[in-house]
C-alpha cells in the first residue's frame, strides 16, 4: 500500500525510513554537518497507519532534537525529556540498552591483588565499569573536564547520562511531562490514536494542553498541576460562558487519568474533577434533557417517512437504531464487510464493538435481527456508516436529533437515545425473554449470561446455529408486528399499517 507521507521514504523491498534535509540556516553556519537526516522506521509498507503514525512522530522528534542540539550546546536549554530521548537514541545507536552492564560485578581487587594476579597470569574479566568505558571511551575526556571545573555542553551531558545508564538498573522515575506521561498512558492502555475513539482522545487532549502547556507532573508539582487544569476549565468558561459542567468534564476525564497513571504519585488518587475533593471551581452540574419513549402513532410517522417518504442515510441510521436502541456510536463502529449479514435467512447484524472491540460495557456486545425497512437498510447503511465517520461523533445526533424534530414537533425530548427506552417498552408488550432482550438490545441487568454471546464474536456469526438467530428473529418480528404487514407474503417488502 502506497502511503503519501512528508518525509516518509519507502525502499523497493517496501521498508520505510524518515528522511529529511537539514535547515539551509544550519548549513550555511556548520558546512561539514551532514545534509540530510535518516532514520530507519524499522516498519514496512504492510505495517497499520497508527503503527506508522506513531513512528514517523518519534523521528520527527528526533530530528528537531538533532537540529536544536546543532545550534545550542547549552544543557539548560533542553527540556528532561529532551535529555532523556537524546540518551535513549545514543544507546540505540551503539546497539545498548539500560542496565546493560547492571549485573556484571565490580573488581574487588586491592592494588597489591591486583598486581599479584597480573604477575601470576591471572585472566582479567572487565567489571561493570571496563565494559561501560569501552562502550564510551570519550566519558574519560568528560570526567577530566568535570574535574577542571568546566561546564558540560548538551552532548557531553548526554554520553555521561547514558554511561551512566548502562550500569544501573532502570528505576521508577519520580517526574514527567504531561505528555511524557500522556504518551505512556495511550501505551499501556493500547489506545490507536490514529483512528475512531483513539483519535477524538488526542484531540482532547491536545486540546486541554493548549491551555494549560506542558508541565511537570511529580509528587512535588500537586499545586502546579491543579492550577495548570484550572486555567483550562477558565479558559473554556471564557470562550464559552455557556458550557456545560458535562463538557468540561468530558474534556478532561483521559487527561486526568493520565496523571493519575504517573507510577508513586502520592496525591494522584484524590485527582478527582468533581467530588468531595472539590480540587477546582466548576459550573453547576445541569440535569441533562432525558430522550422519551416514542409513541405509536409517532412511530408510525417516522417508519413512514424514513422508507416510503425520504429514505437516506440519515433515516436509514435513525431506522436500525429503532431496532434495539441503538446509539450513535455502535453504529459508527460497523465494518461493512464483517458485520453486516442482511442477505441471510434471518438478517441481523452483529455488532461487536468493531476493529477496536469497543461496546459501551462487557454485555453490550450484540446482536440485531432487521425485521422492517430492511431494503432501505441494505441500501443505505454503508453510506451511513462513512457519514458518521467523517464527522464529530458528537454532531451525528445532533444531526439525527434535530430530523426527529422537524418530523415529530420541536419538543427537546425528542431525541435519538429515547429509541433505546421505546425498544423496552415495545418488548415487554410481547415479553421477551430477559435472555433474548439481553442478546438483542445488550442490558446488563436481567440474564447477565449472555447465551448468544459466543456468536458476536465468531467471524461466520450464527452459520453453524441458525436456531438461535431464529428464535432472536422472531422475537424481533413480534415486537415491530403492529407497525408491518406479514413479512413472510411479501418477500421482505415491508408496508406500514394505515
Amino acid at each position: 500500500m502506497k502511503r503519501k507521507l512528508t518525509h516518509l521514504n519507502e525502499r523497493s523491498n517496501g521498508t520505510y525510513r524518515y528522511v529529511r534535509d537539514f535547515p539551509t540556516k544550519l548549513l550555511k553556519a556548520y558546512p561539514n554537518h551532514p545534509k540530510q537526516f535518516s532514520k530507519e522506521l524499522g516498519l514496512n509498507n504492510t505495517c497499520s497507519d497508527s503503527e506508522l503514525l506513531k513512528a514517523m512522530e518519534e523521528a520527527t522528534r528526533l530530528y528537531d532534537l538533532r537540529v536544536k542540539t546543532a545550534t545550542n550546546s547549552d544543557p539548560n536549554a533542553f527540556s528532561e525529556s529532551e535529555l532523556k530521548m537524546a540518551v535513549e537514541e545514543m544507546l540505540r545507536q551503539r546497539n545498548l540498552k539500560v542496565g546493560e552492564y547492571a549485573h556484571v560485578p565490580e573488581k574487588q581487587y586491592t592494588g597489591d591483588e591486583w598486581q599479584r594476579a597480573m604477575d601470576h597470569g591471572a585472566s582479567i574479566v572487565p567489571d561493570r565499569y571496563d565494559l561501560a568505558g569501552e562502550a564510551f571511551p570519550e566519558v574519560d575526556d568528560i570526567s577530566d573536564a568535570e574535574l577542571r571545573g568546566e561546564k558540560l555542553t548538551f552532548q557531553q551531558q548526554v554520553v555521561a547520562d547514558a554511561w551512566k545508564a548502562v550500569q544501573h538498573l532502570p528505576t521508577v522515575r519520580k517526574s514527567w511531562t504531561m505528555r511524557e506521561a500522556w504518551r505512556q498512558y495511550v501505551s499501556d492502555s493500547a489506545i490507536d490514536i490514529s483512528k475512531g475513539d483513539g483519535r477524538k482522545k488526542q484531540q482532547r487532549f491536545e486540546r486541554v494542553l493548549k491551555y494549560t502547556g506542558d508541565f511537570i507532573v511529580s509528587n512535588e508539582t500537586e499545586d502546579e498541576v491543579l492550577d495548570r487544569i484550572q486555567s483550562f476549565i477558565y479558559g473554556k468558561r471564557q470562550d464559552n460562558p455557556m458550557i456545560k459542567a458535562q463538557s468540561i468534564e468530558r474534556e478532561l476525564t483521559e487527561f486526568i487519568a493520565a496523571i493519575r497513571h504517573v507510577p508513586r504519585l502520592k496525591w494522584g488518587a484524590s485527582l478527582q474533577i468533581s467530588g468531595k475533593q472539590n480540587n477546582f471551581q466548576m459550573p453547576k452540574t445541569t440535569k441533562a434533557v432525558q430522550g422519551r419513549v416514542l409513541s405509536d402513532d409517532e412511530l408510525r410517522i417516522c417508519f413512514n417517512h424514513w422508507i416510503h417518504r425520504k429514505p437516506d442515510p440519515k433515516n436509514a441510521a435513525m431506522l436500525l437504531m429503532i431496532h434495539a436502541g441503538l446509539g450513535c456510536r455502535e453504529v459508527r463502529r460497523l465494518r461493512v464487510e464483517k458485520d453486516l449479514f442482511l442477505d441471510a435467512k434471518y438478517p441481523h447484524i452483529i455488532f461487536r464493538g468493531g476493529d477496536e472491540g469497543i461496546t459501551k460495557t462487557e454485555a453490550r456486545p450484540r446482536v440485531v435481527p432487521i425485521v422492517i425497512g430492511l431494503e432501505i437498510v441494505k441500501e443505505h447503511l454503508p453510506e451511513t456508516i462513512a457519514w458518521m465517520n467523517s464527522i464529530d461523533e458528537n454532531s451525528v445526533s445532533v444531526t439525527l436529533n434535530k430530523r426527529l424534530r422537524a418530523l415529530l414537533g420541536q419538543d427537546p425530548e425528542l431525541k435519538s437515545h429515547g429509541f433505546r427506552h421505546t425498544w423496552l417498552r415495545m418488548s415487554r408488550r410481547i415479553r421477551i425473554s430477559e435472555d433474548n432482550k439481553h442478546a438483542i438490545a445488550g442490558w446488563e441487568k436481567g440474564d447477565t449470561n449472555n447465551t448468544v454471546m459466543e456468536r458476536v464474536y465468531d467471524i461466520h456469526g450464527y452459520r453453524d446455529d441458525p436456531e438461535l438467530l431464529a428464535q432472536l428473529y422472531e422475537d424481533q418480528k413480534e415486537i415491530f408486528s403492529r407497525f408491518m404487514v406479514d413479512a413472510s407474503t411479501l418477500d421482505n417488502v415491508i408496508e406500514l399499517k394505515r
